[in-house]
């Protein structure tokens, strides 16, 4: 891919908005008025950088200056291959950006497909994919429960039921002969024989003195 009509163009600093064309083969940028880019400013000093022309557009290379010189603001040392969209700084006081022009004679053009010669064109039919057939797995049969099986478990469960009401059962008329029991011996101790009501309730029992 080919480019033509290079040029910088000022989009931070002094004279903002300028665009200088690149159309030597080496440009020098500085503060001098000797230079081919000058900008009069004590932030760039009097020979800042130079451009070089090359098969692939323009390389830069800082002149030693004061504040240096960046692409993209990376600091360059040696020569560096400008790409189009690269912004140069000139320490940081000037901002440009590089830019060229796409050149339609160099740029390779791909031939449309009717352009390619019948012979060449090979039709490939894609083949179907094969899947490799696998025996299917036999299924284990499910056991059948049998009557038994399935009437076992709720007799279970009524019988465990059963016994445990009978002891609920037991359980309760224990309690209450105890409490009979206790309060008889309460009562006799107490001697509540002759105590109202009770000695109305047992006379026919007891006759109190």
């Amino acid at each position: 891919m080919g480019y033509k009509n290079y040029r910088l163009t000022v989009i931070k600093g002094f004279n903002k908005g300028e665009v200088f064309p690149l159309e030597a083969d080496e440009i020098i940028i500085g503060r001098g008025e000797e230079n081919e880019i000058v900008f009069n400013i004590a932030e760039v000093s009097r020979t800042h950088a130079v451009l070089t022309k090359a098969e692939e557009g323009f390389m830069i290379k800082d002149l030693g200056s004061t504040n240096g010189t960046y692409v993209d603001k990376k600091k360059i040392g040696g020569k560096y291959l400008l790409k189009p969209g690269d912004t140069v700084m000139l320490g940081d006081a000037i901002y440009m950006t590089y830019q060229a022009d796409l050149d339609p004679e160099e740029t390779l053009v791909a031939p449309r497909p009717e352009e390619i010669p019948a012979a060449e064109v090979t039709a490939v039919t894609p083949k179907p994919a094969e899947v490799p057939s696998e025996p299917a797995t036999p299924t284990a049969p499910r056991k059948s429960r049998s009557a038994e099986q399935v009437l076992s478990k709720p007799q279970v469960t009524e019988d465990k039921k059963g016994k445990t009401w009978l002891w609920a059962g037991i359980g309760c008329i224990v309690v209450i002969f105890f409490l009979i029991v206790v309060g008889l011996i309460a009562f006799d101790y107490l001697n509540l024989y002759c105590t109202p009501p009770f000695d109305t309730l047992l006379k026919f029992l007891y006759t109190c003195p």
